[in-house]
């Protein structure tokens, strides 16, 4: 078994942002559900909002501050590459078993 870790920095370039926008913006949409709870799936409303959300005011770059921010690794395991983040804990026993 091989293993190779090495640090990861992430940086989506911008088209690949607008290409996401411009996908959500012509998502098409199914029939809303026939229930008023969650047994067909998801609230048509719910997911909507999150489509919105997404489109215009999801904050990426700030997300991928903080998660460049942590420690983000990669690992080549058995041939499959694996992204994680390395982050301590704040409690001084944790590690212990």
């Amino acid at each position: 078994m091989t293993e190779t870790i090495k640090p990861f920095h992430l940086a989506v370039q911008d088209s690949v942002l607008e290409d996401l926008r411009e996908r959500l913006s012509k998502a098409r949409w199914p029939d809303r559900e026939t229930v008023a709870d969650t047994s067909q799936g998801p609230q048509f409303a719910k997911i909507q909002a999150l489509c919105e959300h997404w489109r215009n005011q999801y904050d990426w770059r700030a997300c991928e501050a903080l998660l460049n921010s942590l420690g983000q690794h990669t690992a080549t395991i058995d041939g499959q590459e694996l992204y994680f983040l390395h982050v301590r804990s704040p409690e001084p026993d944790a590690c212990r078993c």
